[in-house]
Parts: C-alpha cells; structure tokens; sequence
C-alpha cells in the first residue's frame, strides 16, 4: 500500500509538471481566503460558510477562453441536469462537445502520461482511440440516479 501511494505521488508530480496549461497563483488568478468554514459534525447536512466574498477574487478569463483544454472543458459546463429525478437529455451537439474535450486532452503530455502509467497497469487499452472510448464511457455515459 505504501508503496502504491509512493508511485502515485510520483506520477501526480510528474503529471503537474507536465501541466503546461495550469494557471498560476497571483499570476492566473488570486484567491481570497477570508474566514473558515465552521467544523462539520458528523450528521451535519450543511457546513456554514463564514467567507463574506466569493473565494476567487480574480481568473485569467481570457487564458481560459484561449487554452483548448478550458475552453472545451467550460463548453461542456450546460450539459447536465443537477435535479436527480429528472432524465437527463444528451443531445448530438452535447456529443460533439464531449469528444472535442476529449480530444483536447489526450493531446496533452498529462493525459499521455497517465495513458502510459494506465498501460502500465493493463487498466487502459493501447490504442489511443479505444482509451477515449474508455474515458468516453467512464465520464460521459449516463447512469440512472
């Protein structure tokens, strides 16, 4: 176990240096910590905020809009339906926009790598096209709720 936890750390490291898209602090954006959230109970169905002012102060919108990685990720932001209960439409464009993500990251040198460490651990198939089916059905298909 440990040492799983070890190569792991390694690739996480290595996966955020690989992140040449990553915005970065007071550079990308800047935060605003303000107060803590209270302590939550066990049982607690909501925790109170005590942060008077939203959490980010300031995002590079411009650096979002111009990176293909965010500008496909926010595209797919009025996808889904938040209401459990309510039956969830996928529509031809919504498609497009998926595979378009899709294909955003896996030109990534992240996402090649976690490929590699996948195939490493035969959890991934080697063809880059079946892996974006795999991550397709993983992150796109739908699931009752």
């Amino acid at each position: 176990r440990k040492a799983v936890n070890h190569e792991l750390s390694e690739l996480f490291n290595e996966m955020w240096d690989l992140d040449v898209n990553r915005l970065m602090p007071g550079e990308g954006y800047t935060i605003d910590l303000q107060g803590r959230a209270g302590v939550a109970q066990q049982g607690d169905s909501a925790v109170q905020d005590r942060a008077a002012r939203h959490l980010f102060h300031n995002v590079n919108e411009e650096h979002l809009k111009n990176t293909k990685t965010f500008a496909t990720f926010i595209s797919l932001l009025d996808n889904y339906e938040t209401s459990t209960g309510v039956a969830e439409v996928v529509t031809p464009e919504e498609v497009v926009e998926n595979n378009c993500f899709l294909d955003a990251i896996l030109a990534t040198k992240v996402m090649k790598l976690a490929h590699e460490y996948l195939l490493k651990k035969n959890l991934a198939k080697p063809n880059l096209a079946d892996f974006k089916h795999q991550l397709y059905d993983i992150w796109f298909q739908l699931y009752a709720r």
